[in-house]
């Protein structure tokens, strides 16, 4: 059951918004957590639950006594209850970490325990996203990203450190990145003390590893207790994070913690180029990586700050120069900020994308194939010159072979389409949808798209829009197209690679070496998404195109039940699945909401871009990326809806990015 805590009115699980005044509902509170809020009733009021840990669970509350401040509360396990000695321990532990003033680390307001003795802290509630969220959405990061991102992580570890204050277990999910009041870049460290309240709850004794296996310092690796860790052990796993950041890889991979262990132990972490070829990171930045994750701590650098200074300094020596960076508010882009998000737990949530807007592409010119233009005529055989002038009859036989020729060349190139088994068939604007063929080159089925009208955004009475999906606006497609039933598959991307000597990109960890042919191909850049479309036949569909099809003559901007007709962060399990799994929609498309984010032919612009009419519509000549539709696997159903709009540098090369094709399909 839900409930509206304006009205206080209950209503079943599918109903989102109260109808009696449009609030959202929130699931209602279990026996558990109604007892837990009568506790604390009287410094804070629970708003909803936002996740649950290892240690305990997580809820979004105002505090009373200071003007109902928003607090992000973390109450603990009631039965570490039992244990008098980790209460103490916790109230030492918190009242440290609490110590900490610093604006890139987050903010412990109180710990203390509710009225039945349940032991909680109340800290400053963020909204924005964990950098391990922005790794799984955009993989590397550029070097200037990384060097700020790494600076001001930097300066809270070190206020820390000056105090004594060990983090213990540092990784993406502990950076967590906001925005400060006027847009710019603020990264929090959290979750300081954790660690060391984690291992006093086990009663770690020597020998037993705490931490999180892939960033754990090689001292850790040892066993060393953590009272014996130092600063060092922080700089170590920081450098593991800014290695991920920079080649969007881990150095070590195991399938085991042990494995883990005997990594960071023995192993040296391999250079850049070996995790991810043909990055470009100047060895300077690579070199100050490196030392932060010798195996000696005496050889590390002295202070977190250390760390960064250097890889600043070297990233200053990139070969084109640019400018020290501050990544502005821009860089959010769709999702936007969650109304709500929890600091120092962490279900994983779909993230939103906080990147560096590149620099204004160059001005493309789109081949004719590319750019849905209708070809033009063949030219006419040159007609060899006579010395003579052709008498008037002559004249007129060559006009009426010419006049022939030129009707022939109309009628052929406008009824030539695509094969479809030994036909060639190409529907005419009014030709009912649905009509579909299979591509002879990589095998796949296309569906044929008649031209229309349809409202292009945010659609009415959607509460979910983000302000890129704004205003909604009329639309018309001028001319049908064909459009891939499913996106591109392992299967066909493979034929793609054989025909055209490509490699295969390399295969994420949940379709190892490309193992499953029918799930959506993945790890593709846009421009070997376009090449893959113009050697089947076509292109990428345009951003109109693409909204137009995935509507499928809906209004709404999610049609049926989403579990129904899309894989999402609630039912993917993490990963991709076998395209046409789900119902399709009105068009017979299947996969367009969920399963993988899939590129378009369009540059990205924040302005929603509108079209004329008569000639269809375009998107901006230019813009911060190329524009991907439709959420994957990893993203909430918010994310999960048809007007929602994102972007991905062209180069962008990870798991959740795919790709269908479309156009005026043509094959020889």
């Amino acid at each position: 059951m839900k409930i509206c805590h304006t009205c206080q009115q209950t209503y079943p699980d599918d109903v989102e918004f109260c109808p009696r005044d449009g609030a959202r509902l929130a699931p209602q509170a279990t026996e558990a957590e109604a007892q837990l809020a009568a506790g604390l009733s009287r410094r804070y009021r629970i708003v909803r639950h936002l996740g649950k840990g290892g240690m305990g669970t997580v809820f979004l509350a105002e505090q009373i006594g200071v003007g109902n401040r928003p607090v992000a509360l973390k109450v603990l396990n009631r039965k570490l209850l039992d244990d008098p000695d980790f209460l103490l321990r916790f109230q030492n532990e918190a009242g440290s970490t609490g110590r900490i003033h610093h604006p890139n680390v987050v903010s412990i307001y109180e710990s203390a325990q509710g009225d039945d003795g349940t032991p909680y802290i109340a800290m400053e509630f963020l909204e924005g996203e964990s950098l391990r969220e922005v790794l799984q959405q955009r993989g590397a990061l550029s070097v200037p990203e990384v060097a700020e991102i790494l600076q001001q992580a930097a300066r809270g570890l070190n206020a820390a450190h000056k105090l004594g204050i060990i983090h213990r277990d540092l990784k993406p999910d502990n950076i967590f990145l906001t925005h400060g009041d006027e847009g710019e870049l603020v990264v929090k460290v959290v979750d300081f003390g954790i660690a060391k309240l984690r291992e006093s709850a086990i009663h770690t004794q020597t020998g037993m590893v705490l931490g999180t296996p892939p960033y754990i310092s090689s001292e850790q690796a040892y066993g060393m207790r953590s009272d014996e860790l130092d600063a060092r052990s922080d700089i170590y796993s920081l450098g593991i994070v800014v290695y991920e950041m920079l080649t969007g890889r881990l150095p070590f991979h195991a399938d085991t913690p042990a494995g883990y262990l005997r990594m960071h132990m023995l192993e040296e972490p391999p250079p850049f180029r070996a995790v991810a070829p043909g990055l470009s990171v100047p060895p300077a930045v690579e070199s100050t990586v490196m030392k932060a994750l010798v195996k000696d701590r005496d050889q590390r650098y002295g202070s977190a700050l250390d760390f960064a200074r250097e890889l600043t300094s070297a990233a200053q020596l990139l070969p084109t120069a640019e400018p020290p960076v501050t990544i502005p508010p821009a860089r959010i882009v769709l999702p936007p900020p969650k109304a709500a998000i929890a600091v120092q737990t962490s279900p994983p949530a779909p993230p939103q994308r906080i990147v560096k807007a590149p620099p204004l592409p160059p001005r493309v010119s789109k081949p004719e194939s590319a750019a849905g233009r209708p070809r033009a005529a063949p030219k006419l055989p040159h007609l060899r010159t006579i010395s003579k002038p052709p008498s008037k009859m002559k004249f007129l036989a060559f006009a009426g072979v010419a006049l022939i020729v030129i009707l022939a060349g109309v009628w052929y190139f406008s009824h030539r389409g695509v094969k479809k088994g030994n036909m060639s068939w190409s529907p005419k604007a009014g030709e009912s949808k649905g009509e579909i063929m299979v591509n002879p080159n990589d095998g796949l089925k296309y569906v044929w798209i008649p031209p229309g009208n349809f409202m292009m955004g945010c659609s009415p009475g959607d509460n979910d829009c983000y302000d890129s999906e704004k205003p909604s606006h009329q639309v018309t497609i001028t001319r049908g197209f064909w459009i891939g039933q499913t996106p591109a598959t392992v299967g066909a991307y493979k034929r793609f690679a054989g025909a055209t000597g490509r490699q295969m990109p390399e295969a994420p960890n949940f379709n190892t070496s490309w193992v499953n042919e029918n799930m959506p191909i993945v790890m593709v850049t846009w421009d070997e998404a376009q090449a893959y479309c113009g050697w089947m036949g076509g292109r990428l569909p345009t951003e109109a195109e693409w909204e137009y099809a995935a509507r499928g003559g809906s209004t709404e901007a999610r049609y049926g039940n989403l579990d129904d007709v899309a894989w999402y962060n609630q039912n993917s399990g993490n990963q991709t699945h076998d395209v046409a799994q789900k119902h399709p929609n009105g068009f017979g498309l299947y996969d367009m909401l969920g399963n993988v984010w899939e590129w378009l032919n369009d540059w990205y612009d924040p302005s929603y871009y509108q079209s004329s009419p008569a000639q269809g519509p375009t998107g901006p000549a230019r813009g911060q990326g190329r524009v991907q539709r439709g959420g994957s696997w990893g993203d909430d159903p918010r994310d999960v809806r048809v007007s929602v709009r994102s972007w991905s540098s062209p180069g962008d090369r990870v798991s959740y990015n795919g790709f269908r094709c479309g156009g005026e399909v043509s094959v020889p």
